[in-house]
Order: C-alpha cells, then structure tokens, then sequence
C-alpha cells in the first residue's frame, strides 16, 4: 500500500479520536458511556501510532 494512503489512513484515526474526545463533553453521559467512549478513544490512539510508527519506519521504502 503506498504511504500516502497509511497516512490518510492515520489521519483519519486521528480524527475518530477527535471526534470521540468531543462527545466526553456531552454532561448527560452516563458513567457506562462515559466508560465506552474513553475506550474508543483509546482503540483510536492505538490505531493511529501504529499507523504513525509503520509510516515513520517505511517512509523511505519507496
């Protein structure tokens, strides 16, 4: 896959996460949303740097 599709790719994650970071400031959340949506934020980030890393690594592969 070419590069720039990763990064898109990690721009995107990037993104999701923004986007869940946005509805914690929702204060009608229950405890258990609340609870889902930090976990969505984490899966989010987890994407993103490992999307980030492999990028970074393959770069130059080209």
């Amino acid at each position: 896959m070419e590069i720039e599709k990763l990064m898109a790719c990690y721009c995107k994650a990037r993104e999701v996460q923004s986007f869940y970071s946005s509805c914690l400031t929702n204060d009608s959340l229950s405890p258990k949303e609340r609870d889902l949506l930090i976990n969505l934020i984490k899966n989010a980030s987890i994407s993103s740097k490992l999307l980030k890393e492999y990028c970074q690594i393959h770069a130059n592969d080209k």
